[in-house]
């Protein structure tokens, strides 16, 4: 069944990467070139490339240091000649040295399973690059790509790191039951609020560009956004069944829901909290400006911006209580037919008990 899954991935990031790093090289080369470099002098400012140095354009926006590593802009100016503008640092040797800092440390902390987590991260990301952005510039509807997606990311993430056997299937069944209940509910706030998912400069952008479906964009954030929340309540909720089950195989599955569900409500406080958190975090240079510009809540409440975080918190929310007792549902099922493998020890063997 994996396997399948698998190829089928695969197959699909094969066939329409080609697609994106094509786009993606034909519109650099209309417009100049972007170069990379050090600066080696600050007065005449002087960039180095490779071995050849250039005397750079600032426009003063950016301040320099020696030894910095910048974006060289190369264009022409009317006359021909060829100028070079000073664009932007560079970034990604820094963000290669924090990446290679968490691979390390989730390795060592987290062993075998923090490094196929590593993995699975960025499996995650290509799965998006290569097949969920894809899809949306190729005019497909995003909530439904967004979905297709992450469900593929679940299956590929949760059972590589997890293993294959009923805890972890009864997790993400619930998991995508409750992405799909809460995608209902999105879609429907969102045509009684009347989001149009325009709000920010790039969407703007995105409107010339002639990408419409707006809307669904932003709800197909919201379910990468949901899911992984989602996928962080069913897992434990689902170990947890398959903890207290071993420790009465007798006990009727009406009493394992019941003792499952404790925990499982203690579980659902903080991570509603932590949602909410984490969307208030995104949105908090917002929060600062209302309280400056002395925007009333009601105003506030009612522009896209912040209806569209308080829709996507909640129905997020919403979703992540939905999940708990599902998953619960599913696992007291699961170990009511003998299907729920005993914990630990004999992870990948299943005890079948006899009632």
């Amino acid at each position: 069944m994996l396997r399948v899954l698998y190829t089928v991935l695969f197959c699909l990031i094969a066939l329409l990467a080609p697609q994106s790093i094509a786009q993606s090289e034909t519109q650099s080369a209309q417009h100049g070139q972007t170069l990379e470099g050090s600066i080696i002098d600050l007065d005449p400012l002087t960039v180095k490339v490779g071995e050849a140095t250039y005397p750079l354009n600032n426009d003063g926006q950016l301040e320099v240091k020696l030894g910095d590593l910048v974006q060289v802009f190369q264009t022409l100016d009317p006359n021909g000649q060829t100028i070079y503008y000073l664009a932007d640092f560079v970034r990604w040797p820094y963000l290669a040295i924090l990446t290679l800092i968490f691979v390390v440390v989730a390795g060592v902390v987290g062993k075998g399973k923090g490094i196929r987590a590593v993995i699975g991260m960025f499996l995650s990301i290509g799965v998006i690059l290569l097949m969920v952005i894809p899809l949306i510039l190729a005019g497909w509807n995003p909530a439904l790509v967004a979905l297709m997606g992450s469900t593929g990311i679940l299956l590929f993430s949760v059972y590589f790191v997890h293993g294959t056997n009923w805890t972890t299937t009864a997790a993400l069944v619930a998991t995508i039951l409750t992405a799909a209940v809460a995608v209902g509910l999105a879609m429907v706030a969102m045509e009684f609020t009347h989001l149009s998912g325009i709000f920010d400069e790039e969407t703007m952008f995105l409107r010339q560009m002639g990408i419409t479906d707006l809307r669904g964009l932003l709800l197909g954030g919201m379910i990468i956004g949901a899911l992984g929340a989602l996928v962080d309540s069913t897992i434990p909720q689902v170990a947890v069944v398959r903890e207290l089950a071993h420790i009465d195989p007798k006990q009727s599955w009406q009493k394992l829901f019941v003792s499952s569900m404790r925990v499982g409500l203690d579980h659902i406080g903080s991570l509603v909290n932590t949602l909410v958190l984490a969307y208030a975090g995104s949105s908090l240079s917002l929060f600062v400006l209302f309280q400056a510009g002395n925007t009333s809540w009601k105003s506030a409440l009612n522009m896209e911006v912040v209806a569209g975080a308080v829709v996507q918190s909640l129905v997020g929310s919403i979703g992540l209580i939905l999940a708990v007792p599902l998953a619960t549902l599913i696992a007291c099922m699961a170990h009511h037919y003998g299907r729920l493998p005993a914990p630990k020890e004999g992870e990948g063997h299943h005890h079948h008990h006899h009632h």
